[in-house]
């Protein structure tokens, strides 16, 4: 028998109030009655996507679409989840769905864009978030992403117009910030490129796209001093093996990661090639995963304790982004024969690191080491970069900050290298 009318519009108000596990409970009492009833599949979705249980939003969304296909908000949510979660090809469906059923939507269109863009199709973002610009006309997070589209088609000049319009429009937006910056260097005016990053640290000092960016710019401008003590390595960086001390069973392990059921081939958006890689990781529904998840918390608490004991480090402008709250995001990386990361950071984090379940079984030294200091590949540098490399070990723990470029060689093996990677992420 159907719910009573007021049961939804009950959950509306409890959601509004911010009450979120008391509506889902009460959504699960009523679709225990009424699973198919698409309003009551949406709400719950939606509370999911809150909680970041992403597959059992999609689980609810799937079942309210089946019933009413074509609902806009259905379908955009279900987007965005599926773009969450890497799912590029899907969440670009979805888009385009909507695209006909509503084309003056700019959100529509901007979302198409942002897709093409995470996979590697500047071209095609350009023209959709264009036609985003045209329904909705300065918006900066569309003009953001044509400039940055311009930028990859090799329009500098143009891209560079356009970072200024939105600096116009947000002044003391860091992505806005570090994003001209980016143009910046790839025009080569380093200069503008550094003054622009030094003024996001006044303001943000845990952004790790800037501190990146103040390596670039002071190489290029020979300030070595900078340079040293951004990437001081001796002090920053740290490699054990705690975690393989605690007895963690990697053969399990090993099994475990293998068999993720959402590995994807090399990732829209990700440094992956060669290789697979999952989402975000939610390390609660197994054991195994549990007590990892647990031991990685402890060895990164660990860390934080000595990186702030560390008298060295007191003036560092690392240290002054430390977070006082944060939680930890991980995922797994799986690199076949030929398997390599090209150079990247990770400007969500302060703290990240990886764990080698399985290193796999190198047929050269170099094979599958992990490098730092090399910045992202196209830009007119000249100067040398400060490298660092690193032989990773099966149960080793490598922790590092955020900003640092990292990067594989390309592995060769007869066996995957397997590792699990993470960021400690800022609470704000």
């Amino acid at each position: 028998m159907p719910a009573p009318a007021t049961s939804t519009e009950q959950i509306r108000a409890l959601i509004q109030q911010g009450q979120m596990e008391t509506a889902r409970l009460l959504l699960d009492q009523a679709l225990s009655l009424t699973p198919h009833d698409p309003e009551q599949r949406f709400l719950r979705g939606m509370l999911h996507v809150i909680a970041q249980r992403n597959l059992q939003a999609l689980e609810d969304f799937d079942v309210a679409l089946q019933v009413a296909p074509h609902v806009p908000p259905l379908l955009f949510n279900r987007g965005l989840v599926f773009f969450r979660m890497e799912r590029m090809e899907q969440a670009l469906a979805d888009f385009e769905l909507l695209s006909h059923l509503e084309p003056a939507s700019a959100d529509t269109w901007t979302n198409i864009g942002l897709i093409h863009a995470r996979s590697g199709r500047p071209q095609a973002a350009l023209e959709n978030l264009q036609r985003a610009e045209r329904l909705r006309p300065g918006d900066p997070v569309i003009l953001r992403g044509i400039a940055n589209a311009l930028r990859e088609t090799g329009q500098l000049q143009a891209a560079a117009d356009v970072h200024q319009r939105v600096m116009s429009a947000t002044p003391n937006d860091p992505a806005a910030l570090t994003d001209y910056a980016l143009c910046l260097l790839a025009q080569g005016d380093i200069q503008r490129a550094d003054t622009l990053y030094q003024r996001v640290l006044q303001f943000d000092p845990g952004d790790q796209t800037a501190l990146a960016g103040l390596y670039m710019t002071g190489k290029e401008l020979g300030d070595h001093a900078r340079v040293e003590q951004l990437m001081d390595y001796n002090h920053l960086l740290d490699s054990d093996d705690a975690l393989a001390d605690a007895m963690i069973d990697l053969s399990a392990l090993r099994e475990l990661t293998l068999a993720h059921e959402d590995l994807i081939w090399e990732p829209a958006g990700r440094s992956t090639s060669r290789g697979r890689q999952s989402p975000m990781l939610d390390l609660s529904h197994d054991p195994e995963l549990r007590r990892f998840e647990q031991l990685l918390l402890k060895a990164v608490q660990s860390r934080m304790r000595a990186l702030n004991a560390a008298a060295r480090l007191s003036n560092h402008p690392w240290m002054r982004g430390h977070p006082p709250r944060w939680r930890l995001q991980s995922w797994i990386t799986v690199l076949d024969q030929g398997g390599h990361q090209a150079p990247h950071i990770h400007p969500a984090g302060w703290l990240s690191g990886v764990f080698y379940v399985d290193a796999g079984q190198p047929t050269t030294p170099a094979a599958g080491n992990l490098l730092f200091g090399h910045p992202q590949e196209g830009l007119p540098f000249q100067s040398p970069d400060l490298e660092h490399r690193l032989v990773p070990g099966s149960g080793t723990l490598v922790t590092f900050p955020s900003y640092f470029f990292h990067n594989t060689v390309a592995y060769q093996g007869p066996s995957p290298r397997i590792s699990i990677a993470f960021d400690v992420i800022p609470v704000r």
